[in-house]
């Protein structure tokens, strides 16, 4: 997958490109919105992936490297140091739900857990990274969908 961004005076832009299964998929749009998104046939990936690298930092879109990025901390308390299934679910289900609004609002991506002990209680710190904080925020907090108390926060990298 090539993640490209592009800020303007007026807006800051998307472009991105996945191949599968002989398959090309090309989303493009201003961050923080779903945008458009298309299909084309692709017998060779590896071209593809150039020519659509090459066209888009021709139009000033770049790679945002992480330190570039923003974290954006989901925490929530859990019962012990291991989560049991029930709780292993609910993270899971947490950071697939991240991963897929940060991606389709072109923010970034989920980027881990560590269950960490706190005031003699333990809490389940999910990180994903995005280019933008408030997006990045708002976006966790829609994702989220979970019956438990949870705080987003975030930092620069």
């Amino acid at each position: 997958m090539i993640k490209l961004y592009k800020h303007e005076s007026n807006a800051f832009y998307y472009a991105e490109c996945w191949v599968e299964n002989g398959l090309a998929t090309v989303h493009t749009g201003i961050v923080g919105t779903v945008g458009e998104c298309f299909e084309e046939d692709c017998p060779n990936a590896k071209s593809y992936l150039k020519a659509f690298k090459s066209r888009y930092e021709a139009q000033g879109y770049r790679v945002i490297p992480d330190k570039e990025m923003y974290w954006i901390t989901v925490c929530w308390e859990i019962a012990s140091a291991e989560p049991d299934k029930a709780e292993e679910d609910i993270i899971t289900a947490v950071y697939d739900d991240i991963n897929e609004a940060f991606g389709w609002l072109g923010l970034g991506y989920a980027d881990g857990f560590e269950v960490e002990n706190k005031n003699d209680g333990y809490f389940v710190k999910l990180y994903a990274l995005s280019v933008d904080r408030t997006l990045g925020e708002e976006a966790a907090k829609n994702a989220v969908d979970i019956d438990k108390d949870f705080i987003i926060d975030s930092h620069a990298f």
